[in-house]
This record gives C-alpha cells, structure tokens and sequence, in this order.
C-alpha cells in the first residue's frame, strides 16, 4: 500500500521523506496543540529532523518493526499514525497517532486508526494491538474505545512529555475480538 482512497477527502499513504516538508510544517503549526502529549515535538527543530524520522521509519517497515503513515485530507497532510513497535515474539503492535488541531472533531483519526488495524492484523505477525494514552488526553482515547479496544490497565506517571508527567491508559484489542 502507496497511498489508499479511505473515502470522503481522506487519504492514507506510506510515509515517505517526500512528506517531511509537509509534517515539519504540521508540526510547527501545531506545537501548543501537540507538546502537551508528545515529547518528539521540541526536538522536531526543522524538516531534515522530520525526514531523518522517515527515513528511520522506512528502515523499520523493510524490518517488519513499524509501519508509519501520513494522514491526508482533502489533499493536504493533516497528521501521523502507525504501528509504531511491532513484536513478532510477543504478536503484539503498539499504535500510535497525532493530528493536527484544524482537523480534530471529524473523526478522521477514528477512521484512519481503523484502517491501520485491518493492515495490522493482515500484514504482520500480530495478535493483538494496544493504544497508550494519557487519561486527560480524551480525544485520543475516544478512539480506542470507538474501535473496540478494551480499556485494561491504567500505569501510574508512566507518560512523560516535557515538563508533564501523566499516567498511561492501556488499551487493548485481540485478534478475534476486530471486527473491522
């Protein structure tokens, strides 16, 4: 998969050092937006620190340890998602996600997220696939718990982003539990 039409303005596509240009502006835009959540940002300075994160991603893909996309509506990149540790041991991926403010509330991400699970479960050696997110961050945990995701476990002061401190909510999701 280059790129897939998901329907209704929105995109997915392989994420490639072509889009580095696109993110790093994403990003920069949307630092307040993001920095409460993700300690990538204060070190994503310029878009060689983006594309360098693409290039490692594309390494890890031909390694069969992630899987990274870029999110596009109505043509224009609007955020990130992907499998960001598979483990062929264990069978278990872990997910990962971030969108750009002008984009939430659409349920883009919710959309998006779904696809990548199917992808997941039909491409690589995976059982099951968890989502960690802060508690106060509810947005991002709307969309485990819209995909069916069990909430399972919450692990105290195990987020740290920058100056925040916050505790991890686990969520879960069995391979014979999805049903798409």
């Amino acid at each position: 998969m280059l790129r897939e039409d998901l329907g209704e303005g929105l995109e997915l596509a392989l994420a490639v050092p072509q889009h580095a240009e696109a993110l790093f502006g994403l990003i920069d835009r949307n630092r307040a937006h993001l920095r409460r959540w993700l300690p990538f940002v204060d070190a994503t300075r310029s878009p060689d620190d983006t594309r360098a994160f693409l290039k490692n991603q594309l390494r890890e893909l031909a390694e069969g340890r992630a899987l990274t996309l870029t999110l596009f509506y109505e043509g224009r990149a609007v955020g990130v998602l992907g499998l960001n540790r598979v483990d062929p041991v264990s069978r278990v991926a872990s997910v990962g996600y971030w969108l750009a403010h002008e984009a939430t509330g659409r349920g883009l991400m919710t959309r998006a997220v779904r696809r990548l699970v199917d992808l997941a479960f039909a491409h690589f050696p995976v059982d099951r696939i968890e989502i960690h997110c802060a508690p106060g961050n509810t947005a991002s945990c709307a969309i485990p718990e819209r995909l069916g995701f069990t909430r399972e476990a919450v692990l105290r002061r195990a987020l740290r982003a920058h100056e925040f401190v916050d505790d991890r909510v686990v969520w879960g999701l069995l391979r014979e539990e999805w049903e798409g």
